[in-house]
């Protein structure tokens, strides 16, 4: 579903400029500088809060943080603050953070009429001077307002709708026909409204429709009306571009009779989860003559699944949809067929995902800056590697660990070779990796950004490689109890995962920052090369395929991360030197049975 953005700022926290000329002779002769704090509220855009006790939008809580992140000035109602509001603020010169959000709530939560603002931004005080700055406060949250025609009313006994959060324990708000209620707000994540409707005959029917890429600032505006004669049940949405309203379209039945309803589909590049179901049944129903109709957009003929191959749990309806084609729009409904009738539900459209690819999958760009081998063409950040901490920390060519090869390799003129070493003092894992690094940390290690942007849903990760290892020569006390001994072989690392985010590791400290795979929230899938097929390969090039076990198959990744190393414990510094793996040709696989972690 698109959005419709309600522009429903404005605190504005000012800093305001004003001339230091009135300053004391002491204070001018110091090394410091000067913030003064003062505040301006839109009312006419700001929407006051009938929020839990003591929470108002509009007290602000502000703080001052400098460079080191401690808090050098705050208040929890800037308003009434006497020391801060209109008040010069003395401070070491530096850069420092102006925050300025709601008080007495984060906004994790749902509530009506609780809007939750917040805003920051950074300035530099420089000595002697008065410095000026502004904070905008926005709103953070999301705000959804559900309304019902007033010929929905007239022609419906009852109606709810409940709006459900995907942000783990954010409560549901419901929305109840013919009872006045205020907007709903929600922290940012998916939402789902579910409608509960009951005609004037007892026949019920429901609906569920997600939202999803939600972002702060969104304001979902839910229209039920009353449709016009024709299916016998269901919905439909149109869209009004003009204003971006979204109208959910109800048909009521005249008489008794059987109804149907199309929910939710989760289409992914080649395949759909379809759901529907049977609101209402004559009391000579039958299911064997349920079936769900399909077609691509743009054709006219549907196509038909039998009722024997659909999965039917009492009145709902769910089936797999496969042997679609990428990017391409489909419709779907619910149909009930008799030699005397025809029942049709209202026709719902998705559209198949897109399969893309990885870039440089066959590592044939490479370019140099300065010492640092990067395995990109030049102007591209796709992958990265530990080459900025062995060959850039010590301003030598030669300590590229991770470098192109014409030696080895499946195709094309060249394959990534990663070659684990001693780089002066420390032991230096080859690696490379989706994303990039942030920072070295001194001589100890680094802090990287895992993942690239991506938005598809692929199954399994294909490629070949071949394993050179050498007996474990480097070793301290810290790698953990699976990691092989001092003077056994060593072993290599390839695996990959689909995630909702970068993901920012410090090596320095692997077990604060280091994602646990299968219990880390921003990790939608992952999958790794078997141990046993992390050991020599005998020195052949071989073929690898790995698929990713979904933690959740409703849930789009926005980031893919894939990880190689030449000696799997090389962040705890343990390996061989000279320990040599080789890849070549990557390719994502877009299969249509995903694996479901258990």
């Amino acid at each position: 579903m698109k959005k419709i953005f309600s522009i429903i700022s404005v605190l504005a926290l000012a800093l305001a400029a004003v001339s230091c000329s009135n300053d004391t002779d002491e204070l001018a002769n110091k090394e410091v500088g000067y913030l003064k704090l003062g505040i301006e509220t839109n009312s006419t855009t700001m929407t006051r809060a009938g929020a839990p006790t003591g929470y108002d939008a509009k007290k602000l809580h502000v703080e001052v943080k400098d460079a080191q992140g401690t808090v050098v000035a705050s208040t929890d109602d800037f308003e009434n603050d006497t020391e801060l509001n209109g008040q010069q603020i003395t401070l070491t010169p530096g850069q420092y953070t102006v925050i300025a959000h709601s008080s007495n709530w984060d906004g994790n939560g749902s509530g009506i009429d609780t809007p939750y603002y917040y805003g920051e931004t950074t300035v530099t005080v420089k000595t002697k001077t008065l410095t000026t700055a502004k904070v905008t406060c926005t709103l953070a949250n999301v705000k959804v307002t559900v309304n019902f025609s007033d010929e929905f009313k007239e022609s419906f006994a009852r109606a709810t709708t409940t709006i459900e959060s995907a942000v783990s324990g954010v409560s549901s708000q419901t929305f109840t026909m013919g009872q006045e209620k205020g907007s709903a707000y929600f922290p940012v994540g998916k939402l789902t409204a579910v409608l509960s409707v009951f005609n004037k005959s007892g026949q019920g029917y429901s609906h569920m429709r997600e939202i999803t890429d939600v972002q702060a600032r969104d304001h979902y505006i839910i229209n039920y009306t009353v449709a016009a004669h024709g299916y016998q049940g269901g919905v439909t949405v149109k869209v009004d571009p003009t204003t971006n309203t979204y109208t959910y379209t109800f048909e009521v039945p005249r008489k008794g009779g059987t109804s149907l309803a199309t929910y939710t589909s989760n289409a992914w590049s080649t395949f759909a989860f379809l759901e529907g179901g049977v609101t209402a049944k004559k009391g000579d129903f039958d299911q064997s003559n349920l079936q769900l109709q399909w077609k691509a957009d743009g054709t006219e003929t549907w196509n038909t699944v039998a009722a024997s191959d659909l999965t039917i749990d009492g009145d709902n309806i769910s089936y797999k949809l496969t042997g679609l084609t990428p990017n391409t729009k489909y419709a779907y409904r619910m149909a009930y067929i008799t030699d005397e009738d025809e029942i049709f539900s209202a026709e719902q459209e998705f559209t198949t995902e897109t399969q893309p690819a990885l870039q440089n999958s066959s590592f044939e760009n490479w370019h140099q800056d300065g010492v640092v081998v990067y395995p990109n063409a030049e102007g591209a950040t796709y992958w990265d590697s530990s080459n900025k901490g062995s060959a850039g920390a010590t301003n030598n060519a030669s300590n590229n660990v991770t470098t192109s090869t014409t030696d080895v390799k499946h195709s094309g003129t060249y394959a990534a070779q990663l070659k684990s070493k001693k780089v002066l003092i420390a032991f230096a894992a080859a690696s490379i990796y989706t994303g990039e690094l942030d920072h070295l940390v001194g001589t100890k290690g680094a802090v990287l950004n895992w993942g690239v942007p991506f938005a598809g849903r692929p199954t399994s990760l294909k490629g070949w490689y071949r394993y050179d290892p050498v007996a474990i020569d480097n070793s301290k006390n810290n790698q953990p109890a699976t990691a092989p001994a001092k003077g056994e072989m060593d072993q290599c690392a390839i695996y990959w995962a689909l995630t909702t985010s970068v993901i920012t590791v410090d090596n320095t400290d692997i077990d604060g920052t280091f994602p646990n795979w299968d219990t880390d929230s921003r990790v939608v899938a992952y999958g790794q090369l078997p141990i046993s097929q992390c050991t020599s390969t005998n020195g052949e090039l071989v073929e690898f395929e790995i698929p990713v076990e979904y933690h959740s198959l409703t849930t789009k990744p926005t980031h893919l991360i894939i990880c190689a190393s030449s000696s799997r414990y090389g962040d705890y510094f343990h390996g061989g030197a000279g320990s040599t793996l080789y890849l070549d040709d990557f390719e994502l696989i877009y299969g249509d049975t995903p694996t479901v972690k258990q």
